[in-house]
């Protein structure tokens, strides 16, 4: 018997032949699952156990085992199966699932994520010509390993910091480096984000406090990008304090200033223009002393917010095209890479991990970042229609990364829904000018047994 939903939605212009359109969204999710059947052609080169794997009849085969890792959350492991193969007779046990990813290499997943990318981000979303990358880090607690050696302190506390570079146009994780809390380095690995860009497109590196370094700027210019970094001005060791900036409220200047390894000479006369560095500073393109100076220009923009504080802006953008109003758009984009790593890890589940082994936990953070750029793709394409209302309207991306990880889920050819209407029942209004304070809180592991959906 046909109930009244499926009556109203075969008269939908969605409802095309029995099936529900959901165009966009299967091509993404085929295209991830044909990804997965190709990798599995070549399951040897992921097989850490050093015998034959994956080749036996199993549930959890080398594609099935993938998917499951990508679909989980944050429940527990023998809940997560259950869902997963819908409590039927047979179901897999938890102990079944752990022998098998162990013989998984993370490398896998890390090669998922990457082959994803490159089939999906094809065209990038330009911002006035532009592509506005965003460099930012975020630690994740672990679950005490006593064989790790990444344990810090006598509580036994160890971190994974995952370095990522971020487009926030199109709200897509495009490289990440994942370090150990003990060798958390992030100018060092921000670099490499750079060096590793593949772009035809003009770029603009955006990042925070933290990133203020001539090193990363010579990396970012070298490459032939921008780049808008947020610095400090309120300690003597800050970049800005040492170059002789005016001391009024707002101000927009340009400074020339070059980088030595030379401690005596024009660098002892003019501190102003010259910086020595010293043989522990890192400056890739000075090997040493004999090797010539680094000349670098930097635009210093300091300008009032709405709080009445004052932030400064290293930038290499110029003050002829861009202004002090372009600076603060451009970079109030930078949020959305905090945005990012928020669901990744209170929506997608990356705050809870299944295990305590390092190629385990490296599994589940690649496969929430194929998931999330999964969900961002579908998302991005949903457009929330115009109405005469007082605010604007855009997706509730927390509630359609859900929806989306649910269609993936899903089995059969179809899901009896379309997705792409069922995100636009999710619409928050844009409120502009909206505040709140942002509250730090520490965090710790959760744990495994107690975990709520």
């Amino acid at each position: 018997m046909v109930d009244k939903y499926q009556k109203k939605l075969r008269r939908s212009p969605l409802f095309i032949g029995g099936d529900v359109v959901n165009t966009h969204a299967n091509e993404l999710k085929n295209c991830l699952l044909k990804i997965i059947d190709e990798m599995a052609l070549s399951s040897d080169i992921f097989n850490l156990s050093g015998k034959p794997a994956f080749c036996r009849k199993s549930k959890f085969n080398f594609s099935t085992l993938i998917q499951f890792i990508l679909s989980f959350g944050s429940n527990s492991l023998g809940h997560e199966i259950g869902e997963f193969f819908e409590y039927r007779k047979g179901v897999p046990t938890v102990s079944a699932f752990v022998q098998q990813r162990k013989k998984l290499s993370y490398t896998a997943l890390e090669h998922l994520f990457y082959r994803f990318n490159e089939c999906t981000f094809k065209k990038p979303v330009l911002y006035k010509n532009y592509r506005l990358l965003a460099i930012d880090g975020s630690d994740f607690s672990l679950p005490y390993n006593s064989q790790e050696d990444n344990v810090m302190g006598d509580n036994h506390f160890s971190t994974l910091h995952l370095n990522a570079l971020f487009d926030v146009c199109s709200k897509s994780f495009l490289d990440v480096i994942v370090q150990k809390g003990l060798h958390e380095n992030e100018t060092g690995a921000a670099c490499e984000l750079v060096d590793r860009i593949s772009e035809k497109h003009p770029v603009i590196i955006m990042a925070d406090r933290g990133y203020e370094n001539y090193n990363l700027f010579a990396h970012i210019e070298e490459r032939l990008f921008d780049y808008v970094v947020r610095v400090r001005d309120s300690d003597n060791s800050c970049m800005v304090s040492g170059l002789n900036l005016p001391k009024t409220e707002e101000y927009d200047i340009t400074k020339r200033v070059v980088l030595t390894r030379h401690f005596s000479g024009p660098a002892a006369i003019n501190t102003e223009k010259y910086k020595y560095l010293s043989k522990k500073s890192r400056f890739d393109y000075i090997e040493n002393s004999k090797s010539p100076d680094y000349e670098i220009t930097i635009r210093f923009v300091r300008f009032l917010l709405d709080d009445n504080t004052y932030e400064v802006i290293a930038t290499s953008l110029p003050e002829e095209i861009f202004s002090m109003e372009d600076l603060k758009e451009i970079y109030h984009q930078r949020w959305g890479i905090e945005t990012g790593f928020r669901e990744l890890k209170y929506v997608l589940g990356l705050s809870a991990f299944h295990s305590k082994q390092e190629n385990s936990i490296l599994q589940e953070i690649y496969a929430r970042l194929v998931m999330y750029n999964f969900s961002m793709l579908i998302a991005q394409h949903v457009k929330p229609k115009e109405k005469d209302l007082k605010y604007r309207l855009q997706v509730n991306f927390t509630q359609a990364t859900k929806i989306c990880l649910n269609f993936f889920r899903y089995k059969g050819k179809e899901p009896p829904y379309d997705i792409e209407a069922t995100i636009q029942r999710f619409l928050l209004p844009i409120r502009p000018n909206r505040k709140r304070q942002r509250v730090s809180v520490s965090t710790c592991v959760v744990s495994f047994n107690y975990r709520l959906a």
